[in-house]
Parts: C-alpha cells; sequence; structure tokens
C-alpha cells in the first residue's frame, strides 16, 4: 500500500518561489512513491488561539472578493492582482494536486491519516509572516514529523517565540533548513545537533524537470532580453546600472517586478522561461538567483532595499555553497560574468541533490 504524506506549506498570493517550491516538494515525494497532499495555509486560521475576529474578517474580506471579483477563498490569489496574473497562477496551482483547505482546528480529523508530515519549504517558520503556528509546527500529530529546507526567514528569534519552538521542533523526527541562519536557530533553541542545511527544494529538481512547465509569455517578441525582478526597491543606482548593461548586450528589459510592466502577469510557467533564455538577470529575489543557477544563466544579485531587507542569509548560503561570491552587486556590472563557467557550480548542484536525497529517505524510513 502507497505512503501518503501532508506538506503543510506557505500557499497564498502570488509569489513565484512560494508556488515553485511547493511543486518541487510534491514532485521529490513522488519519485520517493509517496502521494502527497498540499494543505493550504492560512496563517490566521491556523493557530489553535487564533484570534476569532481575524478569522471573521479573513471570511467577510472573501465574501466581497468573491462578489466584487469572482475570488474564491481557496483560490488563495491576490486580490489586488490584475485578472491575468490571477489565471497565470491559478493554472500553475493545477500542477500542485490534491490540495486542501486548512479551515479550522476543529477540522484536524481531516488531515490525521497520513503517514508522514512534511514541513517546507520557504520561509514557512517567518514569525512576520504568521509562521509558527500551530499547524507550521505540527501540533497536533504524533505521526512522522519532516522538515525539508525549511526557513525562518530571519537572522535571529524573537524571544516571544523561543519556548514554543523548542517544545515544537523538539519533537520533530528530522530537521533540515535552507540557510545557515536556520540551522542555528534551531540547535540555540533546541540543542539538536542533527540538523541539516540542505538546497531549496527547486534545486533538487533538474532544469529538464522544470522544462516540463515552463510557457513562453504571450507579450516577449525579442529573444535578447535582461530579466529584472525585485521584491525591494528598485533604486536608481540599480536601475541605472541595469540599463547600462542592457543597452551594452544589445537586450530589451524584461521587468517582472513593475505593475505596469506588460511581464507583471507572468505566472509562476512564464517565470521559469524567461530566466532560463535570458540573456542576463537582475534580481535581489533568493528563487530568481536560484533558476538562474539552474539554467546556468549569468546573473547579478542587488541587496534587497525597503521591505524584508533582513533576509540576507539564506542568498548568503546560496552563493557560498556554490562559490558565486562575485554574483553580488558591487557597484557596476562585470562584463566578465556574462562569460562564468558553470561547470564546478553544476558539479555542486548534483553533490547537493544527492545530499538532500540521502536526507529524505533516511527520513522516509
Amino acid at each position: 500500500m502507497k505512503k501518503t504524506a501532508a506538506i503543510i506549506s506557505l500557499y497564498g498570493n502570488s509569489n513565484y518561489g512560494n508556488k515553485l517550491q511547493n511543486y518541487a516538494v510534491q514532485e521529490i515525494l513522488r519519485r520517493e512513491g509517496i502521494d502527497s497532499v498540499n494543505i493550504i495555509n492560512v496563517p490566521c486560521l491556523n493557530n489553535k488561539n487564533r484570534d476569532i475576529s481575524a478569522v471573521l474578517k479573513f471570511y467577510l474580506k472573501g465574501i466581497v472578493q468573491s462578489i466584487i471579483k469572482g475570488d474564491r477563498i481557496k483560490d488563495c490569489v491576490d486580490p489586488n492582482d490584475p485578472k491575468q496574473r490571477k489565471e497565470n497562477f491559478l493554472r500553475f496551482n493545477e500542477q500542485i494536486v490534491n490540495s486542501k483547505h486548512f479551515f479550522s482546528f476543529n477540522r484536524l480529523s481531516e488531515f490525521k491519516d497520513y503517514d508522514y508530515y512534511f514541513v517546507g519549504s520557504d520561509q514557512i517558520w517567518n514569525p512576520q509572516y504568521g509562521g509558527l503556528s500551530d499547524l507550521d509546527l505540527l501540533t497536533f500529530t504524533q505521526k512522522k514529523k519532516i522538515a525539508i529546507s525549511a526557513s525562518f526567514g530571519i537572522e535571529k528569534l524573537p524571544s516571544s517565540c523561543e519556548t514554543k519552538v523548542k517544545q515544537c521542533l523538539s519533537t520533530f523526527d528530522a530537521i533540515s533548513v535552507r540557510e545557515e541562519a536556520a540551522k542555528r536557530i534551531v540547535e540555540e533553541n533546541t540543542g539538536r545537533t542533527d540538523v541539516e542545511v540542505l538546497i531549496d527544494p527547486t534545486m533538487m529538481l533538474c532544469p529538464e524537470d522544470w522544462d516540463r512547465v515552463i510557457k513562453k509569455p504571450k507579450d516577449l517578441t525579442n529573444k535578447r532580453y535582461v530579466v529584472c525582478y525585485f521584491l525591494g526597491t528598485l533604486t536608481d543606482e540599480y536601475r541605472t546600472a541595469i540599463s547600462q548593461l542592457a543597452e551594452r548586450e544589445e537586450c530589451t528589459i524584461v521587468d517582472l517586478s513593475n505593475a505596469e510592466s506588460p511581464y507583471y502577469c507572468c505566472g509562476p510557467s512564464e517565470f521559469v522561461y524567461l530566466i532560463k533564455n535570458a540573456v542576463y538577470v537582475c534580481t535581489d529575489s533568493f528563487h530568481a538567483s536560484v533558476f538562474s543557477i539552474l539554467y546556468n544563466r549569468p546573473f547579478v544579485v542587488f541587496n534587497r532595499n525597503g521591505k524584508h531587507n533582513t533576509m540576507g542569509s539564506r542568498i548568503q548560503t546560496l552563493l557560498s555553497t556554490f562559490h558565486l561570491e562575485d554574483a553580488r552587486f558591487t557597484g557596476i556590472i562585470d562584463e566578465s560574468c556574462i562569460c562564468r563557467d558553470y561547470k564546478e557550480v553544476n558539479q555542486i548542484v548534483e553533490n547537493e541533490r544527492q545530499k538532500a536525497l540521502r536526507f529524505i529517505r533516511k527520513a522516509l524510513r
């Protein structure tokens, strides 16, 4: 009889990395002969100590959005997004099969019959995003608990969270995290010595695997382009450097960050296609960097400005793991980066894949 697993991860809104890693975890388990279901994770609903007013507000807002824009609560799209962007994300959601919606701890009986519970990846334990809830920490089950490349997304855990993290993560059967800062947080708060730092699940799949789900954006006509994708503030200095690069390489700029750009409505499938075929990638995004590495694309990583600018550990771990520290922006974009030799990088990727696979298979035993 096939084993089954429930995946608890970030699921909502229009975030490329969020969706892509969720798909990757599902595919990794499928290859190990595990049937999985993704539990859609809504922060205001997934805590035993939830604020009833927040729950009511969530439902009322969902009803209004459904009437005005046709958005259903279970779709988990950003209500502020343009219609085409929503549709592209919903289309990719079809790749993430068997999703269930977690509404309340009063319905936990619906989720008790799985053999394994996987938490991760991405910033599932980020307290700024409502992480570290009872669902995220699997307080409701005594079945096998496994964290797969989980992330806190912060450098230091707030003191108010330390006791809960110690109590809950001590009960996990296996823990892997995505960056050194997360490993340090778990070790310091639990005393565990078995925490592993693994690559993001998206890197556990090969480029050929991702080629099966990519899609060319209908607005893309120029074969030579620079992808520009920023989650933080795109400063004048950054704009100037990117414009100079595009002019030098005779490229157009495909801007995925600007809501006024025709490419803003791209979904995860289009996002991966654009990075695969870019002449250059300019970003402050972790997952844009990840797919640049997977597809051996020249890329430069800018420091993130503005909102969520304390998430540097995951980028630092990524670049140091693959000996790509020179990919950081230092004021100019060096032409030599365009000719980077990826032979060593590809070997490290393969070694890290095998390391991750060993962790998963050991955890499943």
